[in-house]
């Protein structure tokens, strides 16, 4: 079982990348957050490493990589529940930040884990039921809430994930300020997140990697 590559970026996919190690190419799939940061090691001597998880079938095996053992964690805790696979499982570590995350499902906010495509609210609800208990452990840099001056911790916490999933500060702060006015004056922060992507949904849509940043493997490579 490979539990760990270390080499350059050959090529990259829309969700893979071959890695060279020793002159042999290994295809590992990733989320597109971390595509993108293979992107900047394409062509280069700089090696790149990724932990990886091996999942064998009758008739394939396929490597999924990450850059840190904390993702590598969350993603084996995402496949065992219920209905979440490799790819659904990618599409959510993918969609924010690891502390975004654990935080997310640490503290039940449902809004932000059913924002991610594919990935309903009774699904999220699941996620959440399932692995908020099983989270110790994971490194959570900068758990602390950091709040502006009069800013209640609800409201802070919902800018950072907004800002997890790839919102400038700025929109994302004007998003929940307008949010807040809906909400109530004791806002909850999923009530918040759900409020404010509905509103910057209606704007620019949520963000994504852009497309330049992975690039289509021939044939040949795959």
């Amino acid at each position: 079982m490979i539990a760990l590559l270390r080499g350059r970026v050959l090529a990259l996919g829309d969700e893979d990348a071959i890695i060279d190690v020793g002159g042999v190419g290994y295809r590992v799939f990733c989320h597109l957050r971390t595509l993108a940061t293979l992107h900047e090691h394409r062509g280069v001597e700089t090696e790149v490493t990724l932990h990886v998880h091996t999942a064998v079938s009758d008739d394939d095996i396929r490597l999924f990589g990450f850059p840190s053992r904390d993702e590598l964690r969350l993603f084996r805790l995402l496949i065992g529940v219920e209905r979440i696979g490799p790819k659904a499982a990618l599409s959510i570590l993918g969609r924010a930040e690891l502390p975004t995350l654990v935080r997310a499902v640490r503290g039940g906010e449902v809004a932000l884990l059913s924002s991610v495509p594919g990935i309903g609210r009774k699904t999220a609800e699941r996620v959440i039921l399932e692995l908020r208990d099983k989270l110790d452990g994971l490194a959570l840099p900068g758990a602390a809430t950091r709040s502006r001056d009069g800013e209640s911790a609800a409201v802070a916490s919902a800018v950072e994930g907004l800002v997890g999933l790839g919102f400038r500060e700025s929109e994302a702060r004007a998003a929940v300020a307008d949010a807040v006015a809906g909400v109530g004056e004791e806002p909850e922060v999923a009530a918040l997140v759900s409020a404010a992507l509905r509103q910057l949904d209606t704007t620019a849509g949520p963000p994504v990697p852009p497309k330049r940043a992975v690039r289509t493997v021939g044939s040949a490579a795959r």
